[in-house]
């Protein structure tokens, strides 16, 4: 009989067996119970974790002779078909192979016929995210209305590329990593039915290095089993892995440490010699830094997988360096295997990496963020805020002139009210010294508002174009404006700087833009003309003297002595 790998030997064949997914394998049984299964599920999770195995028992579980059930007998004929991959009613399907339009449409026809031997037939659509967009077309409307007796399972390792129309469609789980303890325990319950003895820290190097898929794992143990030794050594591990060894690593660090640059070069030629790859060397320094540095911020945490489980080795490495140095080394070596990774000369890349560490040591910016430097940048930093600390003393001490102008203010009416008035300084009357207004500066001139006219700058142009060109220097473009908002508005630094980077694409060299108010000249004051006299007529008052009394006819007749031919009597008219 052909040998069977350990990984396709010991597949889960029941919810129960199926480690580390607990959460899915707990609601999926619960759902068979319950008469509740779906037309479609999507699981999603990195490799080997389980997701291939969990849709074959799902299958089990629907089409076993004793169900649907959550517990398939795995004895019955269905049962033996699925695990075989001989049934006619499960059809297990690579995408990355078959993710054409075509092979879809064949599939669209085929879920048409009813199963042969069991109740449902299951399509298992493994890496489903390596479909055409065509072919998720042409899935879609099968996947949301499917026969009554179909059933489709997606697996991914890559959810995020399956359209959402497709994610809306299916019920998604999520697999998650296996832990080390878990791998371990099922590492240790395959070699004690094989009766191979193993080192407990063996099998957790086998475990780390799986980085949480299970088939991993067994197939490194495959590879171990097939040694001729009689027990599996953490020896054998390291060097059918390439692991550089915790030894090595401890030595590396230690000489961090101690800024011991010798040392370094000697045990990394040493690594080399003996066939060990560059690339693992900075990956396990960065484990071994990562377990220091989380030993240094919580001490010895149960339930996190660390590189060193050794306490004192982590507690005197912890408190050799800092944190931000930890963080330095760490962001080091990732750097080292991006660049080692199309580097032609890996090794030189490693030992640039190595010695930088041990040449240099580390400040922290003024944004938080920390950064190489050597003493001697430290000592001339020191210098320079020494010299401007004494410029700042010696400018205190000195009078200061202001060559802003200051506007004059100057009361022009009674009570509080003041009226600010502009100074001469800002007013312009011509062409500023060094300033011309030629052919080349009104062309200057032009080329700035149609710039902002073709980028769309309105507003900058609505408040610039209210200027008038006062002339142009070799470094300076000066505008006038009769207004001071819009002089105040162009000096805001949005629009100052924009102004003057296109200014600088227009000339060809950095030109500044100086912005000032000019004023009106005051009209001239009209010559003054004296006033004529005003020759008042004499007003006439009628009065009806006929309907006075005796006291009233007496008034009257003093006012018309004293006012003379002011008043009339009404009776004089007749």
């Amino acid at each position: 009989m052909a040998y069977v790998a350990l990984y396709r030997k010991w597949r889960p064949n029941n919810f129960e067996n199926l480690i580390g997914q607990e959460h899915i394998s707990k609601t999926l049984a619960n759902a068979i119970k319950l008469d509740k299964i779906a037309h479609a599920y999507l699981f999603s999770g990195p490799r080997g974790t389980g997701k291939t195995s969990m849709a074959k028992i799902l299958a089990k579980a629907l089409n076993c002779e004793n169900g649907p059930t959550a517990d398939p007998c795995n004895v019955c004929a269905n049962c033996e078909k699925i695990n075989k991959g001989t049934s006619m009613d499960v059809f297990e399907i690579d995408a990355a192979s078959n993710r054409g339009i075509d092979e879809i449409r064949d599939l669209r026809e085929n879920v048409k016929f009813a199963p042969v031997d069991g109740r449902y037939k299951v399509y298992i659509i493994d890496e489903v995210h390596m479909l055409t967009t065509e072919a998720f077309n042409a899935l879609l409307k099968t996947l949301e209305e499917p026969p009554a007796h179909v059933v489709f399972i997606l697996a991914t390792t890559e959810a995020h590329k399956v359209p959402a129309t497709i994610h809306s469609r299916c019920q998604r789980y999520d697999f998650k990593r296996i832990t080390v303890a878990e791998i371990q325990d099922r590492l240790e319950l395959v070699l004690l039915d094989m009766k191979i003895p193993a080192e407990p820290q063996a099998l957790k190097l086998i475990a780390i290095h799986a980085d949480g898929g299970m088939r991993d794992a067994l197939s490194i143990l495959d590879q171990c089993c097939a040694n001729d030794s009689e027990k599996i050594t953490v020896n054998q591990v390291q060097q059918l892995l390439g692991l550089v060894g915790h030894e090595w690593i401890w030595k590396i660090t230690d000489a961090l440490a101690d800024k011991d640059s010798r040392e370094i070069l000697v045990i990394l030629d040493e690594l080399i010699r003996n066939g060990k790859d560059v690339k693992q060397i900075l990956t396990e320094i960065a484990l071994h830094v990562r377990s220091v540095m989380i030993y240094q911020a919580a001490g010895s945490l149960a339930g996190i997988d660390l590189y060193s489980d050794r306490e004192d080795i982590l507690k005197r490495h912890a408190a050799e360096f800092t944190h931000n140095e930890l963080a330095i080394i760490i962001q080091k070596m990732h750097e080292a295997m991006s660049e080692a990774k199309w580097s032609p000369q890996p090794r030189i890349t490693t030992e640039a990496a190595l010695l930088s560490l041990c040449f240099s040591g580390a400040i922290v910016s003024t944004d938080g963020n920390t950064m190489p430097a050597d003493s001697g940048l430290l000592q001339r930093v020191a210098e320079l805020e020494l010299q401007l600390k004494t410029v700042l003393q010696l400018v205190k001490k000195q009078p200061v002139r202001v060559s802003r102008p200051v506007p004059v203010v100057e009361r022009t009416g009674i009570g509080t009210n003041y009226a600010p008035q502009q100074s001469k300084a800002n007013e312009v009357q011509g062409v500023p010294a060094g300033g011309t207004i030629d052919a080349n500066a009104q062309s200057v001139w032009q080329q700035l508002l149609n710039t902002l006219k073709e980028h769309g700058k309105a507003p900058v142009l609505a408040c610039v174009g209210q200027g008038v060109l006062r002339g142009l220097t070799d470094t300076q473009l000066f505008i006038a404006f009769k207004g001071s908002f819009q002089k105040a508005r162009t000096e805001r630094n949005d629009y100052r700087e924009m102004l003057e980077e296109i200014l600088q694409d227009i000339c060809q060299r950095p030109v500044r833009i100086v912005c000032t108010l000019e004023t009106a000249a005051p009209p001239k004051a009209a010559p003054k003309v004296k006033p004529k006299p005003i020759q008042r007529q004499p007003a006439k008052v009628e009065v009806d003297y006929t309907t006075m009394t005796e006291q009233e006819k007496q008034t009257l007749d003093t006012a018309v002595a004293v006012f003379g031919d002011n008043f009339v009597k009404k009776e004089d008219l007749k």
